[in-house]
This record gives C-alpha cells, structure tokens and sequence, in this order.
C-alpha cells in the first residue's frame, strides 16, 4: 500500500520557527483545534487579514474534503502573501489538495512551482525544498515512476533539516525501492525510518512503518524477521495503549503467518484484531 501523507499530517508541526506572518491564534485557527469546522468557515470570513482569511478557510474545506473550495483558498491566500514563507505554505498546501482531488498531475507541477520558488530564498528555505521535493516523490511514486521516485526521496534527504524530515523522506525512498522491487534496499531505508520516527516520537509514523517494514522484509524472503519485528510491535502497542496500531498490527501479523503456514496463529491474530475494530468502530482499514 502506498501510504499517503496528506495536509493532515503536516498542520501540527509547521510553525516551528518565527519566518512566518500568518496569525497561528486567529479564531478560526482555534476552532479549527476544536474541529469546528463550519464555524471556523463563518469566523475565516470575517477575518480582515485575506491571506490569514483564505489560508484558515482552505485547511477547513480540506478537513471537510471540500478539495475544491480548499485549492481555491489556498490560491487566493498565495497571491495575498506577504512573505515569502507564507506564499510557500499556501503553495504546499494547494498541491496537496490538489493530489487530494485526484488532479495529480495538475499537483506535481504546483509542487515544481513551489520547489523553484523556495530556490530562490538560497539556503534560508531549505526546509521548503525538502517539502517540496518530498511531496513531488510521493507524487511521482503514485504515477508509478518507482526509480524516478527514488531520485526525488533521496534528494529530499539531502537537504533535510531534522530527523523528522529525514524519517518522512527514508520512508518514501523505503517505498519507492518495495514497489521498484528492490527489495534490499527497501529494508534498508525502511529500517532507517522506524529508527528515526521512533527517536522523534511519533509513533503513530513508527507503527506504520514497522508494518510496511514486515512487507519489505517478506519481498526481501526474510519472512521469519517480518513476524519477529510484527510480534515486538504488538507488544510495544500493548504496552502503550495503541489498540487502533494493535488491529493494524494483528491485521499484519495474521497475513504473514498465513503465508509461513500457520492458520491457527494467523487465525488468532484475526480475531483478536476483529474484536478491537469492532469495539473501536473502525472503519478506514483497507
């Protein structure tokens, strides 16, 4: 499965650092924390500020899956920019709406736009590069371009500024090498992701990339290893209450010992996961 990293993901981590204009504390920004997404919509509108107005009213439409409506915003709110770190967000975030929207192609090229415009900025939007350059391999990847995935993942590396970064871009490089069938290296990179999600706390990234870990391993004929590092994840979502992760994991796991021959642990582990998805009423597992 080619893992998707959507607008959702990148909203609790973008204003690390003081380059930004746009308001964080603004009332449609809270309500939005709040998940209010139709008030939030009303308060954006009312916000004097046009950039801070349609950049707000864009992540609200994306969160309603209003992709239409959210690439208009986030159109609007990059020609209201008043710096340049602002325009690059809004530029991001209509491509990944864009992709959202099943405009993928339209989508590479907002990426490339982006890419070239943080060029500009020298060194001082390094940090956009790596984004771009990511979004633009995940792109790439989804268009079936393996290889060419590849070049863009690993370039994003190069100019990645922090583990996290790193973790996201191994993880696309770690895919794009399963789906090229280079096994090997798929581990290898797959391996490096885990670590480094798992340095950076986030968890959720670390679970997920375990369990396509157990996948490269199992293309990689190192089916045994798959199950071990599966187990020790089913474990550690014990240990720290992660039960959407345990069904994900037990889903997992239940596959792969299927294919070792095991139908009575893999029917086990079925189970088990059936009961927590239920339970949790889990509905967005392929």
């Amino acid at each position: 499965m080619i893992k998707e990293i959507t607008l959702s993901i990148l909203i609790s981590s973008l204003y690390i650092n003081n380059i930004y204009a746009y308001n964080v504390n603004n009332e449609c920004e809270k309500l939005l924390n709040k998940k209010d997404y139709n008030r939030a919509i009303k308060v954006a509108e009312r916000i004097d500020n046009p950039y801070d107005a349609n950049f707000c009213l864009g992540k609200a439409y994306y969160r309603q899956k209003n992709y239409r409506k959210a690439i208009e915003s986030f159109n609007i709110s990059a020609t209201e920019a008043s710096h340049p770190a602002d325009q690059m967000q809004a530029i991001l975030f209509k491509g990944i709406s864009e992709r959202d929207n099943h405009k993928l192609e339209i989508s590479t090229k907002t990426f490339i736009y982006g890419f070239e415009t943080a060029k500009l900025g020298n060194t001082k939007y390094l940090q956009y590069e790596q984004r771009f350059l990511y979004q633009i391999g995940k792109n790439t990847l989804l268009s079936k371009k393996y290889f060419e995935a590849t070049e863009y993942f690993a370039r994003s590396i190069r100019v990645a500024s922090n583990d996290e970064e790193r973790a996201l871009s191994y993880d696309g490089l770690a895919q794009a090498y399963y789906y090229y069938n280079k096994s090997a290296k798929a581990v290898e990179y797959g391996l490096k992701a885990s670590m480094l999600y798992q340095k950076v706390g986030m968890l959720g990234e670390y679970a997920d990339s375990i369990i396509e870990l157990s996948r490269y391993y199992y293309l990689d004929n190192k089916l045994k290893k798959g199950i071990d590092i599966l187990e020790k994840l089913e474990r550690f979502c014990i240990d720290n209450g992660g039960e959407y992760f345990l069904a994900k994991t037990l889903l997992a796991l239940s596959s792969l010992l299927k294919k070792q021959g095991d139908e009575v642990g893999a029917a086990d582990k079925q189970k088990k996961a059936n009961i927590i998805i239920n339970r949790l009423g889990i509905t967005d597992f392929e």
